[in-house]
């Protein structure tokens, strides 16, 4: 086994159980995308711990620091703690949703910063320079598109407008930080001859998992805040999108632990024949 054989296989796995998702409707949809989602993320979470105990220095400060992402993450996505939450907490639930968000994201920007100090800062190439200048203008046309609806909705609920405003500006930037580090590693990589597909695909998945509901939107020609009332966790495609990114980047993180193995492993059989 590799681990480009690896994803290969898992990777379209992983389309399974997010397609069942959308065959799902009301409360086994609920029940299955609580668990699923969380599920994953936990796991991601384990996995990354698992991972981090093969590094040292940066990149073992790397993925601690995704463990908290993940952990953080699946635990607000839990619906029985969201919804505890929310009863304890009434009016200051918005205000502690927002914290929760920023030590969440917290977590992944300092795990970017000790990925790129562990590969060097360095020049992107030109292609990546253009990913990266594309991307820029497509974040900032997803946060403009956003201010009709927060002026819209300040008056009436300031609480909510400012978390969704704040949130996609979270999450532009998270996609604006990490997109060139996953360029770097992976030039980086292939000029070292290290292994860089699952890292790219953890990434990936990270970005997807982020990103995937903005451009969704644009898509429905919705707000997200319809769209969660819709179809966040009813039985919806926008469900099958995100399982499968959770799933992906499991599928990465483990790819990524099992590399040294499964390369000592090849060279071992190269011997004994």
């Amino acid at each position: 086994m590799t681990s480009a054989r690896f994803l290969r296989l898992a990777i379209p796995a992983a389309a399974g159980p997010a397609l069942l998702a959308v065959a799902l409707q009301g409360a086994p949809a609920l029940w299955y995308t609580g668990i699923v989602y969380a599920g994953s993320l936990f796991a991601s979470a384990v996995l990354s711990l698992w991972v981090a105990a093969i590094y040292r220095s940066h990149l073992k400060r790397a993925f601690l620091y995704l463990t908290g992402y993940f952990f953080t993450y699946g635990l607000i996505t839990t619906p029985l703690v969201t919804v505890f939450l929310a009863r304890s907490l009434g009016d200051n639930f918005l205000t502690v949703l927002l914290a929760w968000q920023i030590v969440s994201y917290s977590m992944l920007l300092l795990a970017c910063v000790n990925i790129t100090r562990a590969i060097g800062l360095g020049r992107l190439s030109r292609t990546g320079n253009i990913v990266v200048a594309a991307l820029s203008l497509v974040a900032l046309g997803l946060v403009l598109s956003a201010l009709p609806l927060f002026l819209e909705q300040y008056p009436s609920n300031s609480g909510a407008a400012i978390v969704l405003l704040v949130v996609r500006i979270f999450d532009m930037a998270v996609m604006l930080m990490m997109v060139p580090v996953i360029l770097l590693y992976v030039q980086n990589a292939r000029t070292t001859y290290q292994e860089s597909t699952s890292f790219a695909v953890i990434a990936t998945g990270i970005v997807a998992s982020l990103e995937l509901v903005y451009f969704y939107e644009v898509a429905r020609g919705q707000s997200i805040a319809a769209i969660a009332a819709q179809e966040f966790q009813k039985g919806s495609l926008l469900d099958a999108l995100y399982i499968f990114s959770f799933l992906v980047v499991v599928a990465g993180l483990y790819a990524h632990r099992k590399h040294q193995d499964w390369s000592l492993r090849a060279v071992e059989d190269v011997l004994a024949f």
